[in-house]
């Protein structure tokens, strides 16, 4: 097989995976639907979704710029375009069971515009071991829900220490690509806490956002996705987040409200991986 031959297989199995996605994510809004009570729906509720579900689209830049980073220092020559295209293009695969096709269908995307695939893989390994330490610090950020004597001030504080010594352990090194990566995640997590924490306030009422309970939300918020990204075989963490959430956060809320904040920020999240692949495949 020539080489352009190659490249051409390598995108018709990217667009396949890409294409059984579309489908996967139809039918996960479908399921979420099905689960909300009939009058769960206003116009004012519709709206605040799609808005939310723009900015998380829109915070799916961050994780594609991150991954670029990565990729060049591979010595990847990629620019932040075709970086964002192929992101975008296969993250919607994450919701194909299994859990692991975002990251083969992103593979065999950037091999068919000539990538390296060893370069690739070594951009996924680092990608979701990052994460997964970036999104283990939000675990301070929790520990006012889990021991109340423990205020958010002193989550602060400890966050800052530990975010310092990483930073400063990678300089050391010689890694300062690697922190800039580090901020990008943390950046993506943060919107995507306050994503649910803004539907878990709509749905339940409370307007008046309490900062002493908004960042353990939050940090709540990003420990339930961790344990929904390392968990295998679970599309996009499906269950794993939704029990978790539940677990911790019923003694400050409704059960009902927060199933239903649960189900409505899936819907969210969704449709702004919908809205971000759409965006990715405009770009030339």
């Amino acid at each position: 097989m020539t080489k352009s031959n190659l490249r051409k297989a390598l995108n018709y199995s990217g667009s396949v995976i890409a294409i059984l996605s579309v489908i996967f994510v139809g039918h996960r809004i479908t399921q979420y639907w099905k689960q909300l009570p009939d009058d769960t729906f206003t116009v004012k509720l519709l709206l605040l979704i799609l808005l939310l579900a723009g900015v998380y689209g829109a915070a799916n830049t961050i994780l594609a710029s991150a991954w670029r980073i990565l990729m060049v220092g591979q010595e990847q020559a990629i620019g932040n375009r075709v970086a964002t295209r192929i992101y975008g293009m296969t993250q919607l695969a994450k919701y194909v069971p299994g859990n692991i096709f975002q990251f083969a269908g992103r593979q065999i995307l950037a091999m068919s515009y000539g990538f390296s695939g060893k370069a690739i893989a070594k951009t996924t390994f680092l990608e979701l071991l990052l994460l997964i330490v970036t999104g283990a610090v939000f675990i301070l950020w929790m520990l006012p829900l889990l021991y109340p004597a423990f205020n958010i001030y002193y989550s602060l504080l400890l966050f800052a220490i530990v975010a310092l010594l990483i930073t400063y352990g990678l300089q050391q090194q010689g890694k300062g690509n690697l922190i800039k990566v580090i901020a990008r995640y943390f950046s993506f997590l943060l919107v995507s806490g306050g994503v649910f924490v803004s539907v878990l306030y709509i749905v339940s009422d409370d307007w008046l956002l309490n900062p002493a309970l908004t960042l353990p939300l939050i940090g709540a918020y990003v420990i339930a996705w961790l344990a929904g990204l390392v968990t295998p075989g679970s599309p996009a963490g499906v269950g794993v987040r939704e029990f978790i959430l539940i677990l911790l956060l019923r003694p400050f809320f409704a059960e009902i409200d927060i199933v239903i904040a649960v189900v409505l920020s899936r819907i969210t999240t969704v449709v702004g991986d919908c809205f971000f692949y759409i965006y990715s495949i405009t770009l030339r």
